[in-house]
């Protein structure tokens, strides 16, 4: 941490440190307090985590209020309690979101909400909840959403052969697919599908169960009559046959 001070130092009076839940220890604290910055730090689901967020969850005086940016538009909700830490009490700010029909479920959801919480040493005088919660939302953004998503759906979590050059291809082989499908939704799919991750974009246009017939010596894909997509999917045909080509 004090490396990371020393690399980034600007001049300025003050520092928001923004960490993830691998960050969520006492020596992080310790080092944000040494060097008079403010930090924002997901919560780990440990027990007395869990236990925090259920209390304040169910108690009848909470405060929820809506949250920013693009969680707003989800529904989500946030609120804030005390929480000892580390020797400490600091602000532990939960932002709840509702679960829709057809995701996978967690243990930890709670009538329909599911919750996400941090930690910080931010006085309520300087900022509100939401925009502290908003704020570190934005730590990571579009790098830490493309590690994920590389990852969870196109197979670069794992090195499946003993051979380093064999894993080198499988690598290449899944940032290629990744890149693949993001020029995919950003360049051809509608507006709604720009976010989808990699399995809903297999399933919804990648493995479309589709015929290829001639018709007057020409091929023409013939699309199931139930296919939910067709409109999107003709578009995005479309779309991609008006890009220039570079030879």
């Amino acid at each position: 941490m004090g490396q990371t001070w020393t690399a980034t130092a600007t001049g300025s009076s003050s520092q928001w440190v923004r960490v993830d839940s691998a960050g969520y220890r006492a020596d992080v604290v310790e080092a944000a307090e040494r060097h008079d910055a403010a930090f924002t730090i997901t919560a780990k689901g440990y027990t007395n985590v869990r236990a925090a967020i259920e209390a304040l969850a169910l108690c009848p005086n909470t405060s929820w209020v809506p949250a920013m940016g693009a969680e707003d538009a989800k529904g989500s909700e946030v609120a804030e309690t005390r929480f000892a830490f580390a020797g400490r009490s600091l602000r532990m700010i939960v932002r709840r979101q509702p679960t829709r029909p057809g995701e996978q479920l967690s243990f930890d959801d709670l009538g329909g909400w599911r919750f996400h919480a941090i930690i910080t040493n931010i006085p309520p005088m300087l900022a509100t909840a939401a925009d502290v919660e908003h704020h570190h939302r934005l730590r990571g953004g579009a790098p830490e959403e493309a590690i994920r998503q590389l990852k969870e759906d196109f197979g670069l979590c794992h090195a499946p052969l003993e051979n380093f050059f064999g894993n080198w291809l499988w690598w290449h082989a899944s940032a290629l697919a990744y890149n693949v499908a993001r020029w995919v939704r950003v360049l051809a799919l509608p507006e709604a599908f720009r976010t989808c991750r990699g399995k809903r974009l297999r399933l919804s246009f990648f493995n479309v169960a589709a015929r290829v017939v001639r018709s007057g010596r020409r091929p023409v894909l013939r699309l199931p009559r139930a296919y939910a997509h067709a409109t999107a999917f003709i578009e995005a045909v479309a779309r991609l046959r008006q890009l220039p080509v570079f030879a």
